[in-house]
């Protein structure tokens, strides 16, 4: 590494995670958790002389992943696959569209009618 580049140029990520606990009223389980965790951890064992315990993570990471210039789009991969370059356009399903309950299936536009639906509906359903 050269001199000119210098710290300034190099991207770091640093993280850290707080969690703390009073051994007395919680055990081992952690009670406090964020960046006052600590704090609070010795306040509580000021205030009542319980023995208290706190854990810090901390993760720092330098630099950056390369980006992959092979990645493809998947979309525009399956689409220049399938239709010679050419975008596939498919048509989305008329969710206005009322179903049949027994047929499972979409009914068509003429049979929405009141009584086109209800002919479509179970037996046990008719007064």
């Amino acid at each position: 590494m050269s001199a000119e580049r210098g710290i300034a140029n190099r991207p770091t990520f640093t993280s850290r995670e707080v969690r703390a606990g009073c051994f007395v009223c919680h055990g081992s389980d952690a009670n406090w958790h964020g960046g006052n965790a600590q704090g609070v951890a010795a306040r509580h064992h000021d205030a009542t002389g319980h023995s208290t315990w706190c854990d810090v993570h901390m993760s720092i990471r330098y630099g950056e992943d390369a980006a992959d210039h092979r990645q493809a789009d998947i979309e525009d991969a399956i689409a220049a696959s399938s239709s010679g370059d050419r975008p596939v356009s498919i048509p989305l399903p008329d969710s206005d569209t009322p179903t049949c309950s027994s047929a499972g299936v979409s009914a068509p536009k003429a049979a929405q009618s009141e009584h086109a639906l209800a002919a479509a509906k179970p037996e046990h359903e008719h007064a």
